[in-house]
């Protein structure tokens, strides 16, 4: 099957506005290096591949990153190595804090639940969020925390896991985050792998209106832990702390910890030193505990939020997240571009499905972020985001977490209107940034990205490994060195898991694990992902081409499409969440079938069709196909802990075995 894509754009700049965006004037800054013009839609992008010492030295220098450059931008090798600034010392901390140091503008807005009718739960200037950081760094350095050591984090988004996050690299720690709603094993799972000395915590949190306490999972966890020699809780008095540490555990005061009104002292360490611990979904397996190195987090993110989400001086972004999720390490490095910070804590859909938008809007967000499928529930839901771009100071809304659909993004674009930019963008915690993205200088259009990133060497390629001619669906992957290809995944010294992972199909090329197509304009659409594809009569289907197909359909709330073997073949099941007002009858079946064979191939026409009450997710609210999958052929289902509803798959496989 070839892939289809509109002629129209469904968003185009306003040329005088374009004209002053940063992805324009880091143009000019190129033109001005490179001794060409780089006007073209592709030149740009050109140039940062094809000169990333020249590429990367301008990053630099454009956002005057705080530390030691040394001469040397990048030293040519394969993948997966990668060496970026090896000259350079600096502390990923103090650039994002920079432009905050002496500043009483707001840093930082923490948005609770319902805070979009009623205002922000607490507002954070440049200078108390510096004293708080440097008041809790002095506090690890006190506790014997020394660069390279770990530091684990269980709290939800808001001023305190900032805060908490930023001490740890101050010292030069190693930090990782986890949202509280894990359970124990779960947060074990993860944690455990890196052997924190210092545990920061919060004992409960608030979600769908609701005080979730979470005393005894801290209890528990921390009896399974070892080497943890500090436990800093942020929201129980330690002298009447209902969680209990381990003997010879030192448990202090988040509050205490963080008032000592001091300025930080900022470790200067390599380019490379690592940084931040995520952690893969866990979804198809025990979680991967990616190490990515601090210089390469921040030159990629200023390239990432700065020019391609055009992201600045007096800028608000909110991007709603949990902190197991990259997107929380990603929108924090805003704070180096001098833009505030807006933390939304709890559910995205409290108590109403826009609530993240109107959350946005009360705090004065320039930016919003969500993922698609958040979108999708408010648009099948009815609701109405024509507020969003008629009123207040938004301009750009970025999608993620899984494929912005034709009609999903032909519906926000109206209910936008021309003066909101839509900037879905994609990549992963595997490197902590974007693969694929938009500019604000080009036109979108539905149903694709704008085209890769700057700086990285994005393709498709066929399954024999050749580049795939436009609108042939293929592998996304990455052909050269970037910043934030991980240091290495904690345990595995040799790098023979990192290689396997990412490289085993073809030698130093990165293989990201999406089915991808690009447009003959240059344009990138995400398919899915390759461990979902469906493997029909021999021929590959990305799941995401019959979710496109069904996305504006009446009767479908949300789907899922898995392979089942059946009959010594595959087979497609679909199941469906119906919608509030559709019916699941055998009309509505028939039309769906319709739609598929109409939009996709007669191939993509699942040969089952059921209803069932709910589709498993993840913590952070991506469908799993591959758990479904699994469970219905009665594998293992690896990471089960990850899903945060993990009774659907019982159910799923009750109505499937009864269609037998």
């Amino acid at each position: 099957m070839r892939a289809t894509h509109n002629e129209t754009p469904t968003w185009v700049p306003d040329p005088a506005c374009s004209d002053l965006t940063r992805m324009n004037k880091f143009r000019l800054a190129a033109e001005a290096r490179a001794g060409r013009s780089l006007t073209e839609i592709t030149e740009l992008h050109g140039w940062s591949i094809t000169q990333p010492q020249e590429f990367w030295s301008l990053v630099w220098d454009f956002f005057s990153v705080q530390g030691v450059k040394g001469e040397v931008a990048y030293v040519p090798g394969d993948l997966p190595s990668a060496q970026f600034f090896p000259q350079a010392t600096l502390n990923l901390a103090e650039n994002l804090l920079a432009p905050w140091i002496d500043s009483e503008s707001t840093a930082v807005v923490w948005m609770g639940e319902g805070a979009g009718t009623v205002g922000a739960r607490e507002q954070i200037s440049g200078r108390e969020l510096n004293r708080r950081v440097g008041s809790l760094s002095q506090i690890l350095r006190e506790r014997g925390v020394r660069p390279g050591d770990r530091v684990g984090l269980i709290m939800p988004v808001g001023p305190d896991a900032l805060v908490s996050l930023l001490a740890a690299l101050t010292v030069g720690a190693i930090v990782s985050s986890v949202s509280p709603e894990f359970g124990a094993p779960a947060i074990v799972d993860r944690l455990g792998q890196m052997s924190p000395g210092v545990i920061i915590a919060s004992s409960s949190y608030q979600f769908n209106g609701k005080h979730c306490d979470r005393s005894l999972v801290l209890t528990e966890l921390l009896g399974e832990l070892r080497g943890v020699h500090t436990v800093v809780l942020t929201d129980q008095d330690p002298q009447n702390s209902q969680v209990e540490t381990p003997k010879g555990c030192t448990v202090l005061d988040f509050r205490a910890a963080t008032s000592r009104q001091v300025d930080p002292v900022f470790e200067q360490l390599p380019f490379d030193h690592p940084a931040y611990v995520l952690f893969s979904s866990g979804t198809t397996g025990k979680p991967k505990c990616l190490i990515h190195r601090a210089g390469g987090v921040l030159i990629k993110h200023l390239v990432e939020l700065g020019l391609h989400a055009d992201i600045g001086p007096g800028d608000r972004l909110l991007f709603y997240t949990t902190t197991s999720w990259m997107m929380w390490n990603w929108q924090i490095s805003c704070l180096a571009l001098g833009a505030g910070l807006i933390a939304l804590d709890g559910s995205p859909t409290y108590p109403v499905s826009t609530a993240v938008f109107d959350s946005g809007l009360t705090a004065e967000a320039t930016h919003i972020g969500v993922g698609a499928s958040l979108l999708d529930h408010i648009k099948s839901e009815g609701q109405t985001l024509r507020h969003v771009g008629n009123a207040g100071p938004v301009r750009q809304v970025l999608v993620t977490g899984s494929p912005l659909s034709v009609s999903t993004a032909q519906w926000l674009a109206d209910q936008l209107g021309p003066r909101v930019m839509i900037n879905p963008i994609s990549g992963g915690t595997d490197l902590l940034g974007i693969f694929v993205g938009g500019d604000p200088t080009k036109p979108f259009f539905a149903g694709e990205m704008t085209g890769p990133a700057l700086g990285v060497a994005v393709e498709v390629y066929t399954d024999s490994g050749s580049r795939a001619i436009d609108d042939e669906p293929g592998e996304l992957v990455c052909l050269a060195p970037f910043p934030t290809v991980p240091l290495g995944m904690w345990g595995d010294p040799d790098g023979s898991q990192l290689r396997n992972t990412y490289f085993d199909v073809w030698p130093g090329v990165w293989v990201h694990g999406d089915r991808a197509v690009r447009s003959s304009r240059g344009g990138i659409a995400i398919l899915g992902r390759s461990d979902a594809t469906l493997n029909v009569g021999g021929v590959r289907i990305g799941t995401a081409e019959i979710y496109s197909a069904l996305s504006d359909h009446e009767n479908i709330r949300e789907c899922l499409a898995f392979g089942q073997e059946f009959n010594d073949d595959t087979r497609i099941v679909l199941l469906v969440v119906a919608s509030a007002a559709g019916s699941l009858d055998e009309n509505a079946k028939s039309d769906i079938r319709a739609a598929i064979r109409s939009t996709c191939s007669p191939r993509h026409v699942p040969s089952l069709i059921l209803e069932v009450p709910d589709l498993p997710k993840t913590q952070t609210g991506k469908i799993s196909e591959i758990a479904v999958r699994e469970s219905v052929h009665g594998r293992e289902v690896k990471g089960l802990t990850a899903l945060a509803n993990p009774q659907s798959l019982q159910r799923i496989a009750e109505i499937l075995k009864g269609t037998e």
